[in-house]
């Protein structure tokens, strides 16, 4: 995708403009990292953006969600491992890569969250909505203003916002972790697949009124998805765990 390679190119030109130059202890120092992390903030949170819209037309494959858990953890373990190689190159050069490696791991995460989030709303019927698997991932990261809340525009820009504080804490954290030596790889796999395993516990979001709107609009000009729905409930109204004379 030509929109995300461009962010990518600006990502690590900008660290490398940031960390060129300097010693390799204050290179890696905790306030250059956040230095470094702070400006390349918009682009960040733009390359997220990009990849939960993506997640959602197109997710990783497998509906089952112990797969995304995995594959989160061998993509986390992937980022850190890389991390921790990249520190025996040259001072700047190990910077960029440890920091872009960070931030490739961040993302990577966001969309394996994203589509197993995704795949969860197919099985249940409904088409996912990038606004709303944002505002999902947000309160799987712990906003708690997002939890159990239909979606709206003000709840849609109160998620992005949290999120976007909390970026760069997230991760710097991961960059920092990542460093320390063999547990680092096995910190950064684990944290990658609880985060993930979070997301699929949440709740699905109530129905919003777009959705329904844009559902009946997809129904009126597709008369095989019409049918295809219309199959699927009833053989949900046959199942018998649905059955309402059923006193268990």
């Amino acid at each position: 995708m030509d929109e995300l390679r461009q962010l990518w190119d600006g990502i690590v030109a900008d660290v490398y403009d940031e960390v060129a130059g300097l010693r390799r202890t204050k290179a890696f120092s905790r306030e250059q990292v956040q230095r470094v992390l702070a400006r390349i903030t918009d682009r960040l949170l733009h390359a997220e953006r990009v990849v939960i819209f993506t997640a959602c037309h197109y997710p990783l494959r497998g509906e089952e969600d112990w797969k995304h858990i995995a594959v989160a953890g061998a993509g986390g373990g992937g980022a850190a491992l890389a991390e921790e190689v990249a520190t025996f190159g040259t001072a700047g050069t190990a910077t960029t890569v440890a920091i872009v490696a960070a931030v490739v791991g961040e993302v990577f995460e966001t969309y394996v969250g994203a589509s197993a989030r995704a795949q969860q709303y197919r099985r249940a019927q409904r088409p996912p909505d990038p606004a709303v698997v944002r505002v999902d991932l947000a309160e799987a990261a712990g906003d708690g203003e997002s939890a159990g809340r239909r979606v709206t525009t003000h709840v849609v820009r109160d998620a992005a916002a949290w999120l976007s504080e909390r970026i760069v804490v997230r991760t710097a954290s991961r960059f920092a972790r990542s460093l320390l030596p063999v547990v680092g790889v096995a910190a950064g796999a684990g944290m990658s697949a609880v985060n993930v395993r979070k997301v699929t516990k949440v709740p699905l979001r109530p129905v919003a009124a777009e959705e329904l709107a844009a559902l009946a609009r997809q129904l009126e000009s597709d008369p095989e998805a019409y049918e295809e729905a219309r199959r699927r409930f009833a053989d949900d109204l046959d199942d018998p765990v649905l059955d309402p004379s059923d006193d268990g």
